[in-house]
């Protein structure tokens, strides 16, 4: 009888246990109920969350993309030679249409400019699912952020095709993203030699790329919960004239304790630091290869499948800003000593600090975004190519044209070489600080 009860008492506490833990999940939302999101969750459109800013923004906190090849094969606008900022003097307005958050306002002032038809950014405008019609266009920033969280965790579904963004480049070029790699286009400067894209419905072959001419796809996300305050006005960096020291604080513009101009702040404190500057011109590297040119790639590549994760998730990884120094210490380890960027990045002194290295791609992206873009220009940067510490695979490494902030790989051995035509890649070494 004692028995008896106590294994009714221990099945009655089990039962109690069981419905108190079922309460407990069933007051906790999910990411689609309107709870915490973390990215991959399904966002409440139904589209799966690809960014969080860890806080509430101007715009919101975070970001939910579904892709709708149903809106395929459509031009970016029905004004293809019309620029949405034809004022922009500076560029500015250029710049900051790139960024995270303007994806909204981007598609607003493409639609206030062609009016209604069939389009990219009109199809998304008009997009309904799970019973929200705020969807809008991604800027280019955003739009990476869902090829990043596709590469990395699977989600959302996607086409391997190029994909629209909702950011400007010029009156007759829009930036799109080739969701086969990564890599972000504009096909201005010479790049496919024609004279504008925003009327195509299709992509335009790049030599060696290998990526077929498909229609352009398009991307719907939306924000969400509701921004706080409003769109911060149009940005300016400019120098200070004001030295900063080792800790803090800084602002964009100033000149860091190493000597280089201050060109990025996290806002709060991370693994890596808070600050980065970059080195002033003098300490420029100038054609150099990415590589030790002796060393065997496929003995030796820079980043290599491990338990738990795979060469080219740790690529994609590697283009994150803060990982520039991890990079570079990976890059040096597996070359070791030579005459490549990384080493150069590695091995300088400066204002007696020796904890320079070669910036990542997204890292690069800032410092060409926020210095060499600037009105007046800072830095001295040369119209070409400069390399990231991002590999791309075996064989190519990610660079950054500070022509017009376009991104490409290009062959690790790439050296000088007047007779093909190659010009000399250039290493700007930063330093992470704060």
């Amino acid at each position: 009888m004692v028995l008896r009860r106590l294994s009714l008492l221990v099945t009655a506490l089990v039962l109690m246990a069981s419905l108190s833990s079922t309460s407990a999940q069933a007051a906790d939302p999910t990411c689609a109920q309107g709870g915490e999101c973390r990215i991959g969750n399904f966002g409440p459109g139904g589209g799966r969350i690809v960014y969080d800013a860890g806080s509430l923004q101007w715009w919101g906190r975070y970001l939910e993309a579904v892709s709708v090849p149903s809106g395929a094969g459509r031009p970016w606008s029905l004004q293809p030679t019309t620029s949405l900022y034809a004022g922009d003097v500076t560029g500015r307005a250029h710049i900051d249409a790139k960024a995270v958050g303007y994806g909204r306002l981007n598609t607003s002032a493409i639609i206030a400019q062609s009016g209604a038809g069939r389009y990219a950014a009109s199809f998304v405008d008009a997009f309904v699912r799970n019973g929200y019609d705020d969807w809008f266009l991604p800027s280019k920033d955003e739009l990476d952020a869902v090829y990043r969280t596709h590469a990395i965790y699977g989600v959302p579904r996607i086409v391997k095709a190029a994909y629209w963004s909702s950011s400007e480049n010029s009156a007759n070029y829009a930036w799109y993203q080739m969701f086969q790699d990564g890599t972000q286009f504009t096909d201005e400067s010479g790049v496919g030699a024609i004279t504008g894209i925003k009327q195509l419905t299709r992509n335009r072959l790049h030599r060696g790329s290998g990526w077929p001419s498909l229609p352009y796809q398009v991307m719907a996300m939306r924000s969400f919960p509701a921004g706080i305050g409003v769109p911060p006005t149009q940005s300016n960096p400019v120098l200070t004239g004001n030295t900063c020291t080792n800790t803090g604080p800084c602002v964009v513009g100033d000149i860091g304790p190493g000597g280089g101009v201050v060109f990025y702040d996290a806002g709060v404190s991370k693994a890596w630091g808070r600050y980065m500057e970059a080195a002033p011109v003098e300490m420029e590297g100038v054609g150099l290869p990415w590589k030790r040119l002796n060393a065997i790639d496929r003995r030796k590549p820079v980043y290599r499948d491990s338990i738990g994760q795979l060469a080219r998730i740790k690529r994609v990884r590697s283009k994150a800003i803060g990982m520039g120094r991890i990079n570079t210490t990976a890059i040096v380890k597996a070359y070791g000593r030579g005459r490549y960027a990384a080493r150069y990045a590695d091995s300088m002194v400066l204002n007696g600090y020796d904890d320079w290295f070669l910036p990542s791609k997204d890292e690069l992206n800032v410092m060409y975004s926020i210095l060499s873009t600037a009105y007046l220009r800072i830095g001295s940067y040369a119209r070409s190519f400069y390399w990231s510490s991002s590999e791309y695979d075996y064989n190519n490494a990610w660079t950054v044209n500070f022509k017009d902030g376009q991104q490409f790989d290009r062959e690790k051995w790439l050296s000088p070489d007047a007779e093909n035509g190659v010009k000399a890649l250039r290493v700007r070494p930063v330093r992470a600080f704060g």
